[in-house]
């Protein structure tokens, strides 16, 4: 078990809207720069099984992945296929009045890489993905106070 911590990122936007950021599936794509064809294979109730493909090590591989949606407060993600299969984590969405704390606290696991280059790797996953929701987050809050 790698355990990972990455507290704090703060989104500009109230829970409400950044929720509505992450499940509208006009935006979704902007999620994840270093992300492609995303797909839903399967829904049951809370939970959603994904595929896509992301941008790792110069190349792209598959990823398959099944999400617990717990509006608004969190989303518990396993990762079941491709190079972190194993890996489970946790996204906390904590409201801080017009802004929105985000919280991810989780286990790396990886047969491709060693345990270190595992966390480095998915922290850095994590790290270019609030970027990226960071950036189209204001881009849409600007478009829509227009």
């Amino acid at each position: 078990m790698v355990y990972f911590e990455d507290p704090g990122t703060v989104i500009d936007a109230p829970v409400k809207f950044g929720r509505e950021y992450l499940v509208s599936e006009q935006y979704w794509p902007a999620h994840s720069k270093s992300a492609r064809n995303f797909r839903v294979n399967e829904t049951l109730k809370t939970t959603a099984v994904l595929s896509a493909e992301r941008y790792l090590n110069g190349k792209w591989s598959t990823f398959l992945s099944k999400s617990g949606d717990f509006p608004p407060c969190c989303v518990c993600d396993e990762e079941v296929e491709g190079d972190f299969t194993g890996t489970r984590f946790v996204i906390l969405y904590r409201p801080k009045g017009n802004q929105t704390q985000v919280d991810v606290y989780g286990d790396v696991q990886s047969k491709v890489f060693t345990s270190a280059e595992a966390k480095r790797v998915f922290l850095r996953l994590l790290e270019s993905a609030d970027m990226d929701d960071a950036s189209a987050i204001a881009a849409l809050r600007e478009t829509q106070s227009r």
